[in-house]
């Protein structure tokens, strides 16, 4: 095991803690079968300091990280080699620091890849292209672009936690979702309009509403800290929306007019099976999500239409294979990627046997020429 401060922290693991069978819900659980660790606590390239956002993509068959903490620092990571491709320092971070990324098509170029960042605690949105600046200490920068200020009237933010994009058919982007909390605790719809060389992002309609009932009885889609959000092509061709609501312990089906389809766990649920505070979405090709319950301190796979829980993956603590916090995860081919958020790391290991690979994050662009 090599470490360094200069740089990202790769462990080479050579003995493997492996999926343990539960007896009673036959459901593979247990340490993660971690095979690298990449990063450690610090403020240096590599390092992390609490981070809290995290998106996986490919680049010419080269897994990728968007990585976020709270250093208010975004950095893109190789996941083969643990090297970071480039960095910014988001503009401003007195008032606190981003807790949700997002890797899409640019709003302002299509054929370009963006950074999408909820910056949380400045009540905003900012939009990166990639690649971002090769550089040995992350400076503040400017966004491409930036909407949102704080308030509560349609448009504004107070908490923004996630952002998803929605592309029409010829790939460019369309709409962009934004959840956020704190009394806003609500999912913003915006529409992107064009005008020759300018762009604006209007304030559509919002979806749920501020929940003040711990079992979310105070209506049929409130919620409590929509941590993150994700769009679903359901078997039938239709999207929805999937949203962590995290405070009351579920996940929610919605309709992109805001109806809601399902919602799976109970707000009231103690049993060990329960949800605790699902934090990240991803979602793969087979129709399943996996979700990060922060709370929980594990990743748990869902069949998105029956609700049914496939399996869970991970324990608390600090050594290997166990994980404190995890903010969010996803997957390249059957490497599950965990960020390990309380042990400010990123663990890659093993799914379990018969997952597929993950869906629409790993896609190619539709459009030639992307960046990486």
């Amino acid at each position: 095991m090599a470490l360094t401060l200069a740089g990202p922290l790769l462990v080479p693991l050579l003995m493997l803690t492996g999926c343990r069978e539960d007896a009673n819900a036959h459901l593979p659980v247990g340490t993660l079968n971690t095979k690298l660790i990449y990063g450690e606590s610090g403020t240096q390239l590599g390092q992390f300091v609490y981070p809290r956002g995290m998106d996986v993509f490919e680049v010419d068959g080269h897994p990728r990280a968007a990585i976020v903490d709270k250093t208010a620092r975004v950095q893109i990571m190789d996941l083969e080699t643990g090297d970071i491709l480039g960095a910014v320092h988001t503009p401003r971070w007195d008032r606190g620091k981003p807790t949700g990324i997002t890797v899409a098509p640019s709003a302002i170029d299509a054929n370009n890849r963006a950074v999408y960042v909820a910056d949380t605690h400045e009540h905003r949105v900012l939009m990166y292209e990639l690649p971002l600046p090769d550089v040995q200490v992350p400076v503040p920068t400017q966004p491409d672009l930036v909407f949102g200020s704080f308030g509560e009237a349609p448009g504004q933010f107070i908490y923004p936690t996630d952002v998803e994009v929605q592309t029409d058919e010829s790939g460019v982007v369309s709409h962009l979702y934004v959840s956020e909390y704190g009394g806003n605790d609500r999912i913003n719809r915006f529409r992107v309009d064009r005008t020759g060389d300018s762009i604006a992002v209007l304030h559509e309609y919002q979806i749920g509403t501020v929940s003040e009932e711990i079992d979310g009885s105070d209506g049929p889609l409130a919620l409590s800290r929509p941590q993150s959000i994700a769009l679903w092509t359901n078997p039938g061709g239709t999207k929805e929306l999937i949203v962590t609501d995290a405070s009351h312990h579920r996940i929610g089906r919605v309709s992109l007019e805001g109806e809601l389809i399902a919602w799976i766990g109970e707000p009231m649920d103690i049993s060990d099976d329960a949800f605790r505070f699902p934090y990240g979405i991803t979602l793969l090709d087979d129709g399943s999500m996996l979700i990060a319950e922060f709370g929980g301190n594990r990743i748990r796979c869902v069949d998105i239409e029956s609700g049914e829980t496939l399996w869970r993956y991970g324990v608390a603590g600090r050594s290997i294979g166990q994980v404190a916090q995890p903010w969010d995860c996803g997957v390249i081919g059957d490497q599950l990627v965990v960020l390990d958020s309380g042990n400010s790391r990123v663990q890659i290991c093993e799914l379990p046997k018969g997952v597929s690979k993950i869906g629409h994050e790993l896609n190619p662009l539709v459009h030639t020429g992307a960046t990486p």
